[in-house]
């Protein structure tokens, strides 16, 4: 079991004094070469971005644009006889005092039927909550809105969105929207 007791008296700890040299681990060749990088890297750190990396930039993740998808898009329900009017304000009621304001890539009036695909700046208004709200509307009497996050298979790309939007489609005529 631990025992406290007081203590009367401290002692400070005794350390040597004086420098010690410590031994230079690198040859002396190595050194200069290696101070030599060092200027080299401080001079390529100070033309960087500021976020301490060096070289190009990276690469940002491939995305299938806004407007690549909105051809397939539309493509898809062109070929089942439904048009849409482009970039259409819209206004989203999650409760009676709760709403926001949202810009589709594509809605039909006659038929309530929209969609949204979700690339670069469309993440500040179509965030989880809305898309989840956008969702839940299909289950009640519309207005029936997709949205859809952008795609990064760029060799599938196409069967992807097609795919979803057949979804969707089947969705309506389940309904009986269309």
């Amino acid at each position: 079991m631990l025992e406290i007791r007081r203590v009367n008296r401290y002692r400070r700890a005794k350390y040597p004094r004086g420098r010690f040299a410590q031994p230079c681990i690198l040859p002396k060749s190595l050194a200069r070469r290696g101070a030599a990088s060092a200027l080299m890297l401080a001079l390529l750190e100070a033309c960087s971005d500021g976020n301490g990396l060096t070289g190009p930039p990276p690469l940002p993740p491939n995305l299938v644009t806004e407007n690549e998808a909105r051809g397939i898009i539309e493509q898809t329900f062109g070929s089942h006889g439904i048009g849409f009017q482009g970039d259409v304000p819209f206004v989203l009621h999650y409760g009676p005092k709760d709403s926001t304001e949202l810009e589709v890539d594509g809605f039909n009036d006659s038929l309530q039927v929209g969609y949204e695909y979700i690339y670069g700046s469309d993440e500040l208004s179509f965030t989880p909550r809305a898309q989840s709200a956008l969702d839940s509307l299909v289950d009640e009497n519309g207005p029936y809105i997709k949205p859809m996050n952008a795609v990064d298979d760029m060799g599938n790309y196409q069967r992807i969105i097609q795919e979803t939007i057949e979804e969707f489609i089947d969705t309506l005529k389940a309904h009986g929207v269309i």
